[in-house]
């Protein structure tokens, strides 16, 4: 057998892979979106940076008022997808706090139901952070609305 065969039966092998790959791949990026929605941080490595396709792009709504570059990251060149470690070793991402709190300050009086569609979110995910926030002296919850103290 010649290098030749050799190196065409890899390209076949790596191409056989990366099609029963494929949807693992595409399962991996639905739940990180589904994460980043619920504000939950992934707890390993992050996989390799990979191309992001206009299709991508468009499904991935930004903070308000947070101006994106193509690469996904913030004009003033935060990701805003820091880890902040908790106890108990689990991690949460401060955006979903730090957006609401935004939200809150920008229209006071706004609904958890609002603020979870305008972040397109289901608002029942917003209850725990909106509870934190209420513990932490950050907001007021009068009612169903929301107040910045």
């Amino acid at each position: 057998m010649s290098v030749i065969d050799e190196l065409k039966g890899l390209e076949d092998r790596v191409a056989r892979r990366m099609q029963e790959l494929r949807p693992l791949v595409d399962e991996y990026r639905e739940l990180e979106q589904v994460a980043e929605r619920l504000g939950v941080a992934a707890t390993t490595d992050p996989p390799a940076p990979r191309r992001r396709t206009a299709r991508r792009r468009a499904a991935r709504p930004s903070a308000p008022g947070t101006a994106r570059r193509a690469n996904g990251a913030a004009a003033n060149g935060t990701t805003g997808s820091v880890a902040v470690k908790r106890s108990g070793g689990r991690t949460r991402s401060p955006g979903r706090r730090d957006q609401l709190m935004e939200m809150v300050k920008a229209r006071p009086g706004i609904t958890v139901r609002e603020a979870g569609a305008e972040l397109g979110v289901d608002p029942t995910s917003l209850y725990r952070v909106v509870h934190r926030l209420e513990q932490d002296g950050a907001l007021q919850k009068r009612g169903r609305e929301l107040l910045p103290r």
